[in-house]
């Protein structure tokens, strides 16, 4: 990584990012949920156009949730912000990567490279139901110490609800989901 890193002429040393990932408050936007986002990176790669796309999301994966702090909701801008202050060149590739990370708030885009990482950050919703599990258990981990129980469980709640229509192929393991957000 630390190669890609230079390539680009990202001034940062791949071990400082790796910290960040791995700060103590994180349970599930820790390495774990970057290292599957770099495994789904690595199983695209020969539906991708170019060597470019292929490192374009590799360094989103790397930045796009480097800073995260559950009592904030400019995550993904302070994210991209740190991504930019690390690059010594801000030419249109470093803008597509920012430009990506800024993506990820919303999960949002009419770009065919950012589409595919948003998919990625997000497919955690189209697997099982221990997989979701394992990932509420991180999410009210991340934010139930923020909000407390019943603020956190409305506002998981509605968020839960909002894929359904979004991930129409797991419905019945999202509403499992809801069911026990519910009633833990």
């Amino acid at each position: 990584m630390q190669e890609l890193l230079d390539k680009w002429n990202i001034k940062i040393d791949y071990k400082v990012l790796l910290s960040m990932w791995n700060e103590p408050h994180r349970h599930y936007h820790s390495q774990n949920h970057l290292i599957d986002l770099i495994e789904q990176v690595n199983e695209s790669k020969s539906f991708l156009n170019s060597q470019k796309d292929y490192e374009k999301l590799i360094i989103c994966s790397l930045f796009h949730d480097c800073i995260y702090d559950t009592s904030n909701s400019d995550n993904e801008q302070k994210s991209a912000d740190f991504f930019l202050s690390c690059c010594q060149e801000k030419n249109q590739d470093i803008k597509h990567i920012y430009q990506m990370i800024l993506d990820t708030k919303e999960h949002k885009s009419d770009d065919t490279l950012s589409k595919m990482f948003n998919h990625f950050d997000m497919n955690i919703v189209e697997r099982d139901f221990e997989q979701l599990l394992e990932w509420e258990s991180g999410i009210k981990s991340e934010y139930e110490p923020v909000f407390g129980i019943e603020r956190y469980k409305d506002g998981r709640l509605k968020f839960l609800e909002s894929l359904l229509d979004k991930y129409p192929n797991n419905t019945e393991n999202l509403l499992n989901l809801i069911e026990w957000v519910k009633n833990n």
